[in-house]
């Protein structure tokens, strides 16, 4: 709604100018959605981070997807985190579809080891309190287990390593059940590779993805807007509540 509205405002006040910056969003798209009135797409500029290099691994779970079991994927999940911590020093960023699984993987990573390392997760349930500790810097080790708001929504500093389990929570309304559900999905190439990037502000990185790199490059290159994943009637009655005029001709990006 807001870039629609902002569309519309572009077009009316020559006096300002609109700034989209993202690391995850098909930016070409977005060009071509701002396009000035006699065709010309809005300019991109590609500028790279200063980030420090990421070795990528792959480390799938054994197994076939369907039939792997909860405890393989635990099992995956520390060696992948001892693998890490045996690189060196620096703090472990992993991420993990929901609150459920974090609970878990933090129980199992707490009998592993050893006492000067502190589980630390973070999902928005938690207490203000409880995720201020996640950016506070500590003397131990830090293992942090994130939900997919570490990706952009903040940035947890002090972080050498990521370990990708390639899911995340999504919101998808059930045309045939009428309702919204959240929905363990395999996220994008856009949504890995920034992950990835968690771990390459500090120092050199290494990231360890618990799917191989074939299931890698099949996956969407771009995760799926949320216009495209939610029960049209909220986006009509939304539209209509802000006055934004007939849905039908609104200028919505997707």
């Amino acid at each position: 709604f807001l870039l629609g509205y902002l569309k519309r405002l572009l077009t009316r006040r020559a006096d300002l100018k609109g700034v989209i910056t993202s690391a995850t969003i098909d930016a070409y798209k977005f060009a071509r959605h701002f396009a000035s009135p006699d065709g010309v797409h809005a300019p991109v500029i590609e500028v790279s981070g200063r980030l420090y290099p990421v070795d990528i691994r792959y480390q799938p779970v054994q197994g076939d997807t369907e039939d792997t079991t909860r405890d393989e994927e635990e099992v995956a999940l520390i060696d992948a985190v001892d693998t890490l911590c045996r690189l060196g020093p620096g703090d472990v960023l992993v991420f993990l579809p929901g609150e459920r699984e974090i609970r878990v993987a933090a129980e199992s990573l707490r009998k592993q080891h050893p006492p000067n390392t502190d589980i630390l997760p973070l999902y928005s349930r938690l207490s203000a309190g409880e995720q201020d500790r996640v950016f506070k810097t500590s003397a131990s080790r830090r293992i942090v287990l994130a939900t997919n708001v570490a990706e952009t929504s903040l940035t947890v500093p002090g972080i050498r390593y990521v370990v990708d389990t390639g899911l995340a929570r999504v919101k998808r309304y059930s045309y045939r059940n009428k309702v919204e559900q959240l929905q363990i999905e395999k996220i994008s190439q856009a949504a890995a590779r920034q992950r990835a990037g968690r771990c390459g502000r500090v120092a050199d990185g290494v990231c360890i993805r618990l799917y191989d790199e074939e299931d890698f490059n099949a996956r969407a290159a771009f995760t799926d807007p949320e216009v495209l994943r939610a029960s049209l009637a909220t986006v009509i009655l939304r539209a209509k509540s802000l006055n934004l005029g007939d849905p039908a001709v609104f200028p919505f990006i997707d």
